[in-house]
């Protein structure tokens, strides 16, 4: 009886032990995750959302905060301009939401926000964005 308890401990010990090894590898891998999704979809086009592909690939560089914001770069792009981020990419570019291609030229967080916000400033919903979002930091 002692030796069937003891198997069992054994066992749920060795479960509890594999499901935290399992957390930890989750949580490590979504750290060095290569997107960082938009945080609002629009319904202006058949793609929700536009894409900005970074050849910056850690993400922490977009947590400074946005000119005399309290917004971080990262919420800016993701939920004011309805963005993800795709780290790690080949070349710094912007992605319509109807596909178009836009070369960006800046290199680090601060530069490439500020140069995508110009750019989605003159266009046809992006405009919108940009109006609503300067109206909001305008209050503050």
């Amino acid at each position: 009886m002692i030796s069937t308890l003891n198997q069992t401990h054994s066992d749920i010990i060795m479960r509890y032990v594999i499901l935290a090894i399992a957390i930890i590898l989750s949580f490590s891998s979504y750290s060095q995750e290569g997107e960082l999704p938009a945080l609002r979809l629009s319904d202006s086009f058949s793609k929700p959302y536009r894409v900005l592909n970074t050849t910056i690939s850690d993400k922490s560089l977009f947590d400074q905060y946005y000119n005399d914001t309290k917004l971080t770069l990262n919420y800016v792009i993701r939920y004011h301009f309805y963005t993800s981020i795709n780290l790690s990419s080949n070349k710094n570019e912007l992605i319509s939401m109807d596909g178009t291609k836009f070369n960006l030229s800046s290199k680090n967080a601060k530069d490439l926000t500020d140069e995508l916000i110009t750019l989605v400033s003159k266009m046809y919903v992006g405009r919108k964005e940009f109006i609503e979002f300067k109206k909001l930091n305008k209050n503050k």
